[in-house]
């Protein structure tokens, strides 16, 4: 109807048959098309968008003690709770995650990575660790988090002693 009206207005003395140049006919034609392709184009934009790696400084939000009652690192909606108990390194998220490393980094300058095994599910990981001899025998007191998430990187460094961690 809408064409109808269009064409009457463009030519007045043709009203016995409506009759469309071949530009026309061929935009009718291909606007479904480029509708339907101009989506699925914008939807693959925007998938690889969420798919970029970005990374995220996790930060304490209180003073806390790994080898007592843990530390919790935050970084918008994640939230990492730290703890070592008995040798065990346990590392609760929020949401679930890929994969969770710690590592200790020495008084020499070396360091030793410990990736963390999925316990219950991706929320929960844990791991056997020497951090508290490490510690408290006085060779180390740096520890560094690496969480990755779907290409997210969270990334944290706390200095810890006997006394608790110091945020760098």
């Amino acid at each position: 109807m809408l064409l109808r009206s269009l064409f009457y207005s463009i030519h007045p003395h043709n009203t016995a048959k409506m009759e469309l140049s071949k530009h026309s006919k061929l935009a009718i034609l291909l606007a479904p098309f480029l509708i339907v392709g101009g989506y699925i184009a914008s939807d693959y934009y925007v998938a690889n968008k969420t798919n970029e790696q970005r990374i995220f400084k996790l930060s304490m939000s209180d003073l806390c003690d790994i080898f007592k009652e843990g530390c919790v690192l935050t970084s918008g909606n994640m939230q990492v709770n730290i703890t070592d108990n008995l040798g065990i390194t346990k590392a609760n998220t929020s949401f679930p995650v890929d994969s969770v490393v710690i590592s200790l980094v020495y008084n020499k300058g070396n360091e030793i990575l410990y990736r963390l095994d999925q316990a219950l599910n991706p929320q929960y990981w844990e791991r056997e660790t020497d951090i508290k001899k490490s510690v408290t025998e006085g060779l180390a007191h740096t520890i560094r988090v690496l969480i990755k998430d779907k290409g997210n990187i969270y990334l944290s460094e706390f200095s810890v002693t006997q006394t608790g961690p110091n945020l760098e």
